[in-house]
Order: C-alpha cells, then sequence, then structure tokens
C-alpha cells in the first residue's frame, strides 16, 4: 500500500512540472509574439523612416559607417 502511495505523490509532482513547463511555454511564445510583432509594427518603420530622413538631408555622406572591419585584399 506504501508503494501505491509513493507513486501517486511522484505522478502528482511530475504532472505539476510538466503543467509548469507548458505553462511557461506557451507564456514564452506569447512574449516571443509580441516581440516580433511590434518590432514589425513599431521598430522596423521607425528605423525606415530615420533612414529616409537621413538620406533626404545628405547626412549619409557625412555619417560615419558602421563597418569598421578592415578591408580584404586577395
Amino acid at each position: 500500500m506504501k508503494r501505491q502511495s509513493k507513486n501517486m505523490l511522484l505522478d502528482r509532482l511530475h504532472r505539476g512540472v510538466v503543467y509548469t513547463c507548458m505553462g511557461l511555454t506557451l507564456y514564452g511564445s506569447y512574449m516571443l509574439g509580441v516581440r516580433v510583432y511590434r518590432y514589425f509594427t513599431v521598430i522596423k518603420p521607425a528605423r525606415q523612416a530615420e533612414e529616409l530622413k537621413m538620406l533626404e538631408a545628405g547626412a549619409a555622406k557625412q555619417a560615419p559607417t558602421l563597418d569598421t572591419a578592415p578591408t580584404l585584399t586577395s
């Protein structure tokens, strides 16, 4: 009788861990979706508008390049 009770306790504990992992996965997927949605609806258009504004102002020629890697020669 004691063995069956121990197994029931372990089964309940395992079920709780599985449900917790499922919940964390669902929550993480939701948060990832929110970040991807925000990137495509807010951040990317703002970045494109800022880049267009810089190009119109002619600041692209004056701005330092972000690529600071040395040029490879063969």
